[in-house]
């Protein structure tokens, strides 16, 4: 094999590398650029001898950590961060939006758990097992850890 194509091999593995580090979330192209490094440099020791495949194994080595090195110090992290801030809620506070005897509608069928319109917001709810339809009538009769629990009301 000719010394170009260990080059080639090892170049094509630090590409990986760095796609792996700086793009790509997860190890496989991580995985694969080490194949491609290790097999360049045993190539290096398997047809130059031990000197030259010592020399390739450190040169490969400072160039692998010099290239990271670059990449984060040149501002990549940075261009590729999110600077954007949440200001919204995951869930509102139940006690804020209902309170027990509060009536509504089901907005969805309940099995035991759907959605329901009470006192003009669309909230998440949960009947005590039994299965009520879209449409129906519906009471809370408790609220416990922000979870709102409701009951069909007969008309």
């Amino acid at each position: 094999m000719t010394l170009g194509l260990i080059v080639f091999f090892i170049a094509i593995g630090l590409i990986f590398l760095l796609v792996e580090i700086l793009v790509t979330p997860g190890v496989v192209l991580g995985i694969i650029g080490l194949g491609f490094i290790s097999f360049g440099v045993f190539q290096a020791y398997n047809e130059y001898g031990n000197t030259t495949g010592n020399i390739v194994l450190f040169s490969v080595g400072v160039i692998t950590i010099g290239v990271v090195l670059f990449a984060l110090k040149s501002g990549v992290w940075t261009k590729m961060a999110s600077t954007g801030t949440i200001s919204s809620k995951a869930k509102e506070n139940a006690v804020d939006i209902v309170a027990v005897g509060d009536q509504g509608k089901a907005l969805s069928a309940m099995r035991p758990l759907g959605t329901a319109l009470i006192n003009g917001k669309k909230v998440e709810v949960s009947s005590e097992g039994e299965a009520i339809e879209t449409s129906s009538r519906i009471e809370v009769i408790r609220i416990e850890q922000n979870k709102i629990y409701i009951k069909k009301i007969d008309i």
